[in-house]
């Protein structure tokens, strides 16, 4: 054979290795079990592979006039363009993101997205890629699982409420009797006085357990040492019957935009879980002051609880944030804190945990940060509820 029909040979060997090697990320990509598209760098869609098109709810002739951001969810959307510039500014490589994905039907699929950029032959980007997973089912059953901790966080609070409601029914039954009995005017309008007072207490305890369960549309600004507050006075019953002392430390009033009932959630398990760890008394300190987030450089609010129990083992502090994971047997539900680091990811903030088993100098400490503007809209609905936002020594 002569050396140009070598030559000849060897480039029909390349060309036919070359649409071998196309024809099976081709079907790679067809078959794919996730959904896979490729779209330009405006993010309009040029090829979706059927497990895509299944998901969005949306034949391959329809995505040819849509984009990324038009069948994204509005609240989603801000979040997933802010996402999108920085790939395309090369701020970063790629990214991950939980959001939602509007069907025809006007239905809302929870997916997880993986984007990143495709290079042309001179490395220039060229497309966007993405592989999305839908996690809708995941989503709700971490609802379900939210949801039964705050019914398990109220349980556990019941006899202390209840306790709280009957403390001032208790005194209207008194003051209604010496309504009854007594001959002087003023002295009947000074028990009425009282006696709507207890009813205005026994509302305001029913009022904020009925927090826990409500929740708002939209964050909101909130005073946090009210928030604190208002949660301490949840357990007013249980601190009765123990011999722990509470101190509660603020420096200024800080403001926080946030989900009032889902920190009040975080809040009620961080000092439930402290008293639990003093069956024998101690010292609950509380502290809000004005912080930096580090992380960051932001303004925010640093919130400590702190206790002077027994502390947490290594084994304990390893696996403190793991679903189901309990020290408390059965009357613990092991979701508590894993719940709390889904509400901390959810408001931007983060978690510390401190803990030390030294006889004499025992103790378990957790710090809150936010930055003031905990919540953003576009943030607020698109976050893993199984991020991990803490650190622990």
């Amino acid at each position: 054979m002569t050396v140009p029909a070598m030559g000849l040979q060897m480039q029909e060997e390349g060309r036919l290795g070359s649409e071998i090697c196309e024809n099976r990320i081709r079907e790679a990509f067809e078959y794919a079990a996730s959904g896979m598209a490729i779209t330009d760098l405006d993010g309009y869609f040029q090829e979706t592979n059927p497990a895509y098109r299944e998901i969005v709810g949306r034949a391959h002739r329809d995505l040819q006039e849509e984009s990324i951001l038009s069948i994204t969810h509005e609240g989603d959307r801000d979040n997933c363009r802010n996402h999108l510039d920085q790939l395309l500014s090369g701020k970063i490589p790629s990214f991950v993101l939980e959001k939602r994905y509007v069907r025809p039907d006007e239905d809302s699929v929870w997916v997880r997205n993986s984007f990143a950029l495709l290079q042309d032959e001179h490395g220039c980007p060229s497309h966007i890629i993405l592989i999305c997973n839908d996690i809708t089912e995941r989503r709700r059953a971490e609802r379900l699982l939210i949801e039964q901790e705050k019914l398990a966080l109220v349980g556990q609070l019941a006899t202390s409420i209840v306790h709280e409601i009957n403390n001032p029914l208790e005194a209207v039954t008194n003051l209604l009797y010496l309504i009854r009995e007594s001959e002087s005017l003023d002295e009947t309008h000074a028990f009425a006085a009282q006696a709507e007072e207890e009813i205005q207490r026994a509302s305001q305890i029913a009022s904020n357990t009925l927090k826990f369960h409500k929740q708002q549309a939209r964050p909101d600004s909130t005073n946090v040492l009210q928030l604190v507050e208002s949660v301490l006075g949840l357990f007013k019953g249980k601190l009765a019957g123990t011999k722990v002392a509470v101190e509660v430390e603020a420096r200024g009033k800080p403001e926080l935009i946030c989900f009032a009932g889902e920190i009040r959630q975080v809040l009620a398990n961080l000092i439930g879980n402290a008293l639990d760890a003093m069956p024998s008394g101690g010292r609950l300190r509380v502290r809000v002051r004005p912080s930096t987030d580090w992380r960051r450089g932001e303004s925010g609010v640093r919130i400590t609880v702190a206790d002077s129990g027994s502390g947490m083992s290594t084994e304990t502090r390893r696996r403190i944030y793991d679903p189901f994971f309990t020290t408390k047997g059965t009357s613990g539900t092991g979701l508590g804190l894993w719940v709390a680091a889904g509400i901390l990811a959810r408001h931007r903030g983060s978690m510390h945990l401190r803990s030390k088993t030294t006889p004499g100098a025992s103790g378990t400490a957790f710090t809150l940060i936010f930055p003031m503007v905990g919540v953003e809209r576009e943030y607020a609905d698109s976050v893993d509820p199984a991020a991990k936002p803490w650190t622990m020594v």
